[in-house]
């Protein structure tokens, strides 16, 4: 059988071929109300099926979101995506979704890929500025998109473009390490080093700022990947430590508490010191920071800065689905964007590129098994 065509619709309808345009392509000039019912019954019972393409061109929007993120593997990133895609789906649009490894050059591959499919907004979770000359090639390539009517939204690290969403993470760092001194701990090692992760340097900053402080100085360094793997390596070499070093060099039987500026390095920590029979926290205490779901399931649960995952999802959806004439939730005044889809060095006529702005949020500590400390006699 032949493909059921617009002009079939419109014509059992009774209408012409632009109002059942509007109607099914989803134009803001839609007519009243008994049209529109007439139209869709009509396409309902042709099995007629809008082309994307004529839904674009009507709606000036393409229906697309890019969703970018280092590593969906890690609980951290698949928690928000997840939730990006949940809020964007009931929005009736769809998400393209790419990972890069934390490797710029795949980074700006996949944007200039997501641009290229004429998404409407860009949503960039995690640190992406990695501290060198490519910097500027993806500043210009998210300057350029915003120009040109897309929205650019950010969950981290801020962008210097669009909307971002920044977590605290400093502060939050510093209030989990004061909460585990006064809980008791005294020896410490924390994970620093990590170039071109301004997040994770953040937090152990923080971290060390805290102990500074209160006059402690980190029993061990070590510089490790922020993946789960990265964690397994710290575990042995935190392993290699205690073999090295087995006594308690501030004579109170304490564990050394390790800080690992991510949980999913936190949680490989855990399963790695397991495998090697070291008793965690008896031995060895765990904190990390995130406050992904897997923490909650973890043996023994694992101490952590619980970041908003969800309502920060939520509210980057918000703003890419936010209308021109909208405010923002928890953000600055809303203005007019679109799809990016003219060349680079010209505007959309009444496109207007947003002035780069930031909402800081703060997690809370949750103080869990993997840091109790045995109560004293």
């Amino acid at each position: 059988m032949p493909a059921v065509r617009l002009s079939d619709v419109a014509q059992d309808a009774g209408v012409s071929l632009a109002t059942a345009s509007r109607v099914l392509n989803g134009s803001t000039r839609v007519p009243g109300k008994a049209v529109a019912e007439k139209v869709e019954a009509s396409a309902l019972k042709l099995g007629y099926v809008p082309n994307a393409q004529a839904q674009a061109l009507a709606r000036s929007r393409s229906g697309l979101i890019g969703l970018v993120v280092h590593d969906i593997v890690d609980p951290y990133f698949a928690t928000i995506a997840r939730e990006v895609q949940q809020q964007v789906f009931a929005s009736q649009s769809q998400v393209l979704f790419t990972q890069t490894d934390r490797e710029i050059d795949t980074e700006i591959r996949a944007l200039r890929s997501l641009i290229a499919q004429q998404v409407d907004a860009l949503v960039l979770v995690g640190s992406h500025r990695y501290g060198n000359d490519s910097d500027a090639a993806l500043t210009a390539l998210l300057e350029g998109f915003a120009r040109n009517g897309g929205r650019v939204v950010g969950m981290g690290q801020s962008l210097g473009v669009g909307r971002t969403i920044v977590p605290d993470n400093a502060a939050a760092a510093h209030e989990l390490a004061t909460a585990l001194i006064v809980g008791g701990h005294r020896r410490f090692a924390v994970v620093q080093g990590i170039a071109g992760i301004p997040s994770a340097g953040d937090r152990t900053g923080g971290f060390i700022a805290a102990l500074t402080e209160a006059g402690i100085e980190p029993e061990l360094s070590i510089e490790v990947g922020l993946t789960r793997d990265g964690g397994h390596v710290l575990a042995q070499q935190i392993q290699e430590h205690l073999a090295a070093a087995p006594d308690d060099p501030v004579g109170e039987s304490l564990p050394l508490c390790v800080f690992a500026p991510a949980d999913v390095m936190a949680l490989g920590a855990l399963g790695e010191l397991r495998r090697l029979g070291i008793d965690v926290p008896g031995q060895v205490a765990v904190a990390g920071f995130g406050g992904v779901p897997d923490a909650d399931d973890a043996n023994p649960t694992l101490t952590t800065i619980a970041l908003p995952l969800h309502e920060m999802a939520r509210q980057a959806v918000d703003w890419v689905l936010e209308q021109p004439d909208e405010g923002s939730a928890i953000g600055p005044e809303g203005s007019e964007g679109g799809a990016a889809h003219e060349a680079a060095d010209t505007s959309p006529e009444g496109s207007a590129e947003e002035t780069p702005s930031e909402v800081h949020v703060r997690g809370d500590v949750l103080l869990r098994e993997s840091t109790a400390l045995a109560a004293s006699d």
